[in-house]
């Protein structure tokens, strides 16, 4: 008899949540410092971009949470990246409420755990390693509630996703949904394997890779409003981002997939 899910899923939540403690050391300090600069060489990352605390990072986390100098990412008009990433995939939602992504069909309703049948397109975002791993608005946001959805942590990667059914469907996330003037939207962090943590920078209640409870939602009395390209949240270790609109703007691109965009950069 096969072990239960919930045993595999504790299992790769746990190494994450280890992962993620690991990643807060801060001593020994030189090794903190070594290991930072080892990564960003084998990476080919440009650290100057970045916001260097006085004294350098003091874990590897904050490294890896590093946050972008204003000038070296442009806030372009329209529809903007959230992220430093791929475009992973994109198009319309189909009849049945399906989403596909690299020849694999995800259910609507099960990546939200909800009905929200007003959906018409979407677009699947990648972040690598090598990624800046801080999440912006891609337009200005009228965000009314919060939905955390406990699961698996398995990885993300293409090899992965093609041999795991609906794998964002059983990956933890975190899940903005609101309004904007280009109609409702659902916005989804996905977690994955070695994901420390999924942290919103607005609101503090909503973290994922808890111990329990399968669900957290949070709703405002008043919408909470969030400009384009402020910070909407960030990974502690790599993943997803999905956007899915109320309209079929997100049907063609002007980039096609494997396209690696940057924060800030207009792609519709």
């Amino acid at each position: 008899m096969s072990k239960p899910e919930y045993d595999k899923r504790s299992y790769r939540n746990t190494v994450s949540r280890i992962a993620g403690r690991v990643a807060n050391f801060s001593r020994p300090a030189f090794f903190v410092r070594f290991y930072s600069k080892l990564y960003a060489k084998f990476y080919s990352i440009n650290i100057n971009e970045f916001e260097i605390p006085k004294g350098g990072f003091k874990t590897f986390n904050s490294f890896f949470t590093r946050k972008v100098k204003p000038e070296f990412r442009k806030i372009e008009s329209g529809i903007i990246s959230p992220v430093d990433g791929l475009i992973y995939d994109n198009g319309v939602i189909d009849e049945d409420r399906h989403i596909y992504v690299k020849h694999k069909f995800f259910s609507v309703k099960e990546l939200l755990k909800r009905e929200y049948n007003k959906l018409e397109s979407f677009v699947v975002f990648y972040l690598a390693p090598s990624h800046y791993h801080r999440v912006h608005a891609p337009f200005d946001m009228a965000i009314t509630d919060i939905s955390y959805i406990r699961g698996n942590l398995r990885s993300v990667r293409e090899s992965i996703i093609l041999k795991t059914e609906e794998l964002y469907c059983k990956n933890e996330r975190i899940v903005l949904y609101g309004d904007s003037e280009y109609g409702k939207f659902a916005f989804i962090f996905v977690g994955a394997l070695v994901v420390g943590k999924i942290k919103l920078s607005f609101e503090e209640k909503a973290a994922s890779n808890k111990r329990k409870a399968c669900c957290n939602d949070i709703t405002y009395d008043t919408p909470h409003l969030i400009n384009k390209g402020e910070e909407l949240g960030f990974f502690e270790m790599g993943s997803s981002v999905i956007i899915l609109s109320e309209n079929k703007m997100y049907e063609k691109l002007k980039f096609v997939a494997s396209t690696e965009l940057k924060f800030g950069q207009n792609f519709v």
